[in-house]
């Protein structure tokens, strides 16, 4: 990192041009979005020459912008999720750990997330789903409890997945990403 902290601008020049175009390829993979990449991959080169004097790396170049790149990602991403992920109860703040708080915060709001789902399902189907995975039944007790077929407990619940699948959807790859970022 020398040449860096010596004003080489060919040498930023060259890392540059070197990685540019891979970096932003892989942080489209992250934020679906190639304009939205791009603008990341130039900030943490900016980043970088604004802090060249005081920059240690102590990595290969190549892993160190790839790494920046990811967790430049997953901070953008974590910023583009829906308000409801990202409240956090300030009255328990003080009692949590630090390194839970996030897990915490997405976990609990990921289940009201939830349950909002399939609250929406028609009633047959939120009951029979819910049996299935609240109080862990098997289909065939299901079944045998509402006086229905198991077939009707198989068509029920592969309904109830669909629908869910359908309306958790457009957040499912925020919420694998942020939950990538939190260690997950």
């Amino acid at each position: 990192m020398t040449c860096l902290s010596n004003d080489d601008r060919k040498a930023f020049e060259y890392i540059f041009r070197t990685y540019y175009q891979d970096l932003c390829r892989f942080g489209t993979t992250y934020v679906k979005d190639v304009d939205v990449a791009e603008e990341l991959v130039q900030q943490i080169f900016i980043n970088i020459w604004e802090r060249r004097y005081e920059l240690t790396i102590s990595t290969s170049m190549k892993s160190y912008l790839f790494t920046a790149v990811r967790n430049k990602s997953f901070n953008y991403i974590k910023l583009q999720l829906p308000k409801e992920y990202k409240k956090v109860d300030v009255d328990n703040v003080g009692f949590m750990d630090a390194s839970n708080m996030e897990e915490d915060i997405v976990f609990e709001d990921l289940k009201v997330y939830v349950a909002n789902a399939i609250d929406t399902l028609p009633e047959k189907c939120k009951a029979i789903f819910n049996l299935s995975r609240n109080s862990g039944l098997t289909y065939k007790e299901i079944a045998e409890e509402l006086d229905i077929s198991v077939k009707t407990v198989e068509n029920q619940i592969g309904i109830a997945l669909k629908k869910l699948r359908e309306q958790l959807s457009p957040i499912w790859d925020k919420v694998i990403m942020l939950l990538m970022l939190i260690g997950i």
